[in-house]
């Protein structure tokens, strides 16, 4: 699920690697990982007329992943900074379309940076290849399932506290994904430390569902729970943006 930077460093010019930089898109003209290709969040989600974001339909999915040449063969690496749940936003949508090998890079880039290792500014274009979806329902949940759900699954709420107490959907348990960030610039904590800091909150074998504000925070928690070792676990990717316009019950 990880890929540590000095595993990544030696497979630079792997042609079976597709290294994905998750910045600003002038981020990475000023300076990039060598052969990574720009992909910023906006590209990878549909916004609906309340603002939801949403992961789009496989048909668009499909031609935006195969046109950056990432097909079932490939390895595809996610790389970013730290503090930026764009990071698992975009593996999460990958791994929902069912890629079957997906990577988070474990350091940020700016860290990358610091360490000495390599940057450019030259611009990599990998072939347009072809991309099959192959969709995982069992991973993302819509407003409807989750209310028909309150009472029966955890959910927990990604955002920070003010944003909890100002309303969360009903039984939410607060769970800043901040707190499951690493230090000295890793993008999560060490595993023994995600796996205390849950064990506190949700016995394993519960159904979990993650939110925030529009899902990208929240996919940031699907993974630390994942790298926790929790298995049953889904994204609600409309979030609080998608609830509260359809006027749902709040706490």
């Amino acid at each position: 699920m990880l890929a540590s930077h000095l595993w990544l460093k030696e497979h630079l010019d792997d042609p079976n690697f597709v290294i994905l930089d998750t910045r600003p898109k002038v981020a990475y003209m000023y300076g990039h990982i060598q052969n990574s290709i720009s992909l910023t969040v906006e590209q990878v989600i549909k916004i609906n007329q309340h603002g939801a974001h949403l992961v789009p339909d496989p048909e668009f999915c499909a031609e935006l992943f195969g046109s950056i040449g990432i097909d079932e063969t490939k390895t595809v690496v996610v790389a970013g900074e730290s503090m930026d749940p764009s990071v698992a936003r975009i593996a999460w949508t990958l791994d929902y379309l069912g890629h079957p090998d997906i990577k988070i890079l474990d350091i940020g880039i700016a860290t990358w940076q610091s360490l000495g290792f390599q940057m450019t500014r030259a611009q990599k274009k990998l072939p347009p290849t072809k991309f099959v979806p192959k969709p995982r329902p069992e991973i993302r949940i819509e407003a409807d399932d989750l209310k028909n759900s309150l009472g029966k699954i955890t959910i927990l709420d990604a955002r920070s506290p003010q944003e909890f107490f100002g309303g969360h959907i009903p039984g939410a348990i607060l769970s800043p994904f901040t707190d499951g960030l690493g230090q000295n610039g890793f993008v999560f904590d060490a595993k023994e430390s995600l796996e205390r800091l849950y064990a506190e909150k949700i016995p394993k074998g519960k159904e979990i569902v993650c939110y925030c504000m529009h899902g990208h925070r929240a996919s940031s928690l699907f993974y630390q729970l994942k790298i926790s070792g929790y298995e049953n676990v889904r994204l609600y990717d409309g979030s609080f943006i998608d609830w509260y316009s359809k006027r749902l019950p709040l706490e």
